[in-house]
């Protein structure tokens, strides 16, 4: 199986084609707030340096969330466009566990990633492959939950560690989402219309005082 493979959930915007054999080609680089502009040339390039035409493919895989709002929406919005027009299958991946694909980490506790202001968003290890839901909360509050234990994260290095919390720094990448995919032989989804990313913690538009007051 050969997988166009993208991430755009936070500040990474990366294209990779993997297959079982291994890793084809990757391109990424940290574009914060830029994916509109930098996702579709990354992988018009990719494929153009590898020669890779989209019927070469089995299919697109994407980290589907939680994370960036803006990043997630234009990653899914490109990738939905990309398949209504190939007919490729598209392969949601969840971010967070993904994280994990490819690192020497032995087994965390959790994984955790900043998503704005004193908050993150945090998944906890089940055993084996299985994970519990993600969970969106406060730092104090989850350095309070995992206290003891060890968490990988991305973006963690804004927050003290709480007490006895080991952090381990990961980062996304896309040839963890495409090989998590294969790995785990992800199935794609049935339903690209309904298809959208795991937000979990819905995106709030702050008027000004100006909106407020119902001037125009």
């Amino acid at each position: 199986m050969r997988l166009l493979a993208l991430e755009t959930a936070y500040d990474v915007c990366g294209a990779a084609l993997v297959s079982d054999v291994g890793i084809e080609a990757l391109e990424e680089q940290l574009v914060p707030r830029r994916h509109n502009e930098v996702l579709a040339p990354t992988v018009k390039r990719l494929l153009a340096e590898t020669a890779c035409q989209f019927n070469d493919l089995d299919g697109i895989a994407l980290s589907a969330g939680p994370g960036s709002y803006t990043g997630l929406r234009v990653g899914m919005s490109y990738v939905k466009g990309l398949a209504f027009g190939t007919g490729l299958p598209v392969i949601p991946v969840p971010t967070l566990p993904s994280l994990l694909e490819g690192e020497e980490i032995d087994n965390p506790d959790w994984v955790a990633t900043w998503s704005h202001g004193g908050n993150v968003y945090a998944v906890q290890h089940k055993g084996n492959t299985r994970w519990d839901k993600v969970r969106f909360m406060g730092w104090d509050k989850f350095a309070r939950l995992a206290e003891g234990q060890t968490v990988a994260g991305y973006l963690l290095d804004r927050f003290q560690p709480g007490q006895s919390l080991t952090v381990l720094e990961t980062c996304p990448s896309a040839v963890k989402v495409g090989k998590f995919a294969l790995v785990r032989r992800l199935e794609p989804t049935s339903d690209l219309v309904t298809l959208v990313p795991d937000y979990h913690h819905e995106y709030q538009v702050r008027l000004s005082n100006y909106a407020h007051s119902g001037s125009l």
